[in-house]
């Protein structure tokens, strides 16, 4: 078991539309959250009065070099960056120059892209991808940043700590899945839903190389057995990794269970 640790999460919430949208209405749902441990950037390049909307406490046009210098600063002394962008070929200019601006920084640039994001790959640099649909999307990139703040802060054992995912994904453009189940057999079925989820995202999930997953449950409704189960079935539609997995205590989420999958 491992203590509780604090751990400095920075989310970057960039407006592809016309409208208050996507990116800041994520970051205002983020807030309204209260997520522990977590500060918030916005950024549009074209409408002040959408970042008048968004409750960010920094925000950013990024019009000029000193723009981006400023909000590179910003974003230090963070241990993970998430950039996050609806509909990323609305503004896609905007959302590259952001995520290279982040990646300067040196960790984890974690990328959670709504909508379409087909060919996108080649534009923007980003360590880690996950999709996920236009509807619900404040509420669903919500869940990922929190989940990933319980994988590295819940106790656990095994405990994947910040630097377990930097080493994983940094310089490699990984895919993640992710998922939540309740219910009988809640931790394979979250398992095969966040493999599914990954797979949509990645053509090429069976030449992964590594893959890293974690269970957030109560205590006692994740065993070795069904971690065996997991790694087993991981193996089968990606027969060359090397799989590794943690898990993280959370006693407040009665019978729910969160599965957050990382290929490289």
């Amino acid at each position: 078991m491992f203590e509780n640790k604090f751990v400095k999460v920075k989310v970057v919430g960039v407006n592809t539309t016309g409208n208050n949208s996507g990116g800041l209405s994520a970051l205002n749902y983020m807030l309204e959250q209260n997520l522990s441990g977590v500060n918030y950037l916005a950024v549009d390049r074209h409408d002040v009065e959408n970042l008048d909307a968004c409750n960010a406490s920094h925000k950013f046009k990024l019009l000029t070099s000193d723009d981006e210098k400023i909000l590179t600063d910003k974003l230090r002394d963070a241990d993970l960056i998430f950039v996050v962008a609806d509909e990323v070929w609305e503004n896609i200019k905007t959302v590259a120059l952001t995520a290279h601006c982040a990646k300067k920084v040196g960790v984890p640039v974690i990328f959670i892209a709504g909508g379409n994001f087909e060919d996108a790959e080649d534009e923007i640099i980003f360590d880690a991808l996950i999709k996920l649909p236009s509807k619900n999307f404040e509420y669903d990139s919500c869940k990922v940043v929190k989940n990933f703040i319980d994988v590295v802060t819940l106790p656990g054992q095994p405990k994947i700590d910040v630097e377990a995912i930097t080493d994983l994904v940094k310089n490699s453009g990984a895919i993640m899945g992710y998922s939540e189940r309740d219910g009988k057999n809640s931790v394979v079925k979250a398992a095969k839903a966040a493999l599914e989820h990954a797979e949509t995202s990645a053509d090429d999930f069976k030449t992964a190389k590594k893959i890293l997953f974690n269970v957030t449950a109560t205590r006692g409704n994740f065993s070795l057995e069904e971690a065996q189960k997991i790694t087993r079935l991981f193996k089968r539609h990606a027969p060359k990794a090397e799989i590794s997995f943690g898990f993280s205590i959370d006693d407040w989420i009665v019978d729910k269970v969160k599965l957050l999958l990382i290929a490289t």
